[in-house]
């Protein structure tokens, strides 16, 4: 096999041919393995696809969040490469589309130069499909989350793999020689305690509320971060952050209710993220979200569709890349119905993938 082939992502796996062009111009907001497989499905389709991402690469978080020993970033930008130069893809990087979350409350807002309206957006292309992903961290609530040295888990990880690129505002984490207290047990929490281990840190203590049964991350994920030499702490609800100005400990209810501060340095809340995508409310997400759909993967707006994680909440690549399959032959099967008049005609199971035979 092609050494350079092997080496990176296909996001144009789903057709080894490319279709003539349909003369049809379709913007993906969200570079991410949503968008990415997207755009590949309609290029190869004969589509001209044009991808808008506020981060200065492709490839979201599988590039800026994922440390690159369990995502090679170089395999991901190469299948990026692939849809541009091969297929014609156009990347619009360090954009970002205006929406009603104000700027810079996501990780990766400060590497956007260019603002674009998602009306300007319709108005160049046939149809739009949002895949922007969850770049907003969840927030524990409770009391000193706001003291100096306490990260959320994009927050921490994702300046590690920015910082090649110089943005204003971005800087690795300095932990070392220092304690770090990691609160989650997902692959987040898992990426961050090892990522804390890697830039120095003296000692690492992963906070858990259940047991290492219960762990999202599998008992294998928790060995291997023993392995790495973190201490892994079960049945520990996190009450409070202990400091003045500056975070000092974490203070935890254990199971028998006895209540202890566990001293730290630093601590990661890597509790997963939420999505935060352009115009929730005039695009109807939730009721999409509660099965309240005209026609799959589309929005309130006609031509607006979403897919990955914006549309169901944070998710395995493989779900993510999956949800962007589906919804740009969704989107296809949408504008042909639409172009003859005959949109009452939809039918759902057209929209379902099939299985690739082995």
């Amino acid at each position: 096999m092609n050494s350079d082939v092997s080496s990176r992502m296909n996001f144009a796996f789903f057709r080894s041919d490319m279709a003539p062009p349909v003369n049809r111009n379709i913007g993906i907001i969200g570079a991410g393995p949503s968008g990415l497989a997207a755009a590949g499905y309609l290029v190869s389709n004969g589509y001209h696809v044009e991808v808008y991402d506020k981060l200065p690469k492709p490839g979201g978080l599988m590039v800026f969040g994922i440390p690159g020993s369990r995502i090679p970033r170089e395999r991901v930008l190469r299948g990026a490469g692939m849809l541009e130069r091969t297929y014609g893809v156009i990347f619009h990087t360090r954009t970002k589309i205006c929406c009603s979350v104000p700027l810079h409350e996501e990780e990766g807002d400060h590497f956007s130069f260019d603002m674009v309206g998602l009306g300007e957006l319709l108005d160049r292309h046939d149809a739009i499909m949002i895949c922007t992903g969850s770049w907003k961290s969840r927030k524990l609530g409770i009391p000193g989350e706001d003291l100096a040295g306490v990260y959320s888990g994009l927050e921490f990880l994702f300046p590690i793999r920015a910082i090649r690129y110089a943005a204003p505002n971005v800087s690795v984490p300095d932990v070392k020689g220092r304690r770090v207290a990691v609160i989650g047990a997902g692959h987040s929490a898992v990426d961050v305690a090892h990522s804390a281990k890697n830039l120095g840190a003296a000692e690492v203590k992963v906070i858990y509320r259940r047991t290492a049964a219960e762990a999202p991350c599998g008992r294998f994920a928790v060995s291997r971060m023993g392995e790495a030499g973190c201490e892994w702490l079960e049945k520990r609800t996190p009450l409070r952050f202990v400091g003045e100005t500056r975070v000092e400990g974490v203070e935890v209810k254990t199971a028998e209710g006895d209540v202890v501060v566990i001293p730290a340095d630093a601590v990661v809340t890597a509790i997963g993220e939420i999505p935060t995508p352009p115009f929730a409310k005039e695009l109807g997400l939730e009721n999409m979200r509660k099965g309240d759909v005209r026609w799959l993967n589309m929005t309130a707006m006609d031509n607006v569709f979403v897919a990955g994680d914006v549309l169901t909440g944070p998710s395995k690549i493989g779900h993510a890349v999956y949800s962007g399959l589906r919804a740009a032959r969704s989107l296809g099967n949408w504008l042909d119905l639409k172009d003859q008049n005959r949109e009452s005609e939809y039918d759902g199971e057209a929209d379902v993938m099939p299985k690739r035979k082995k």
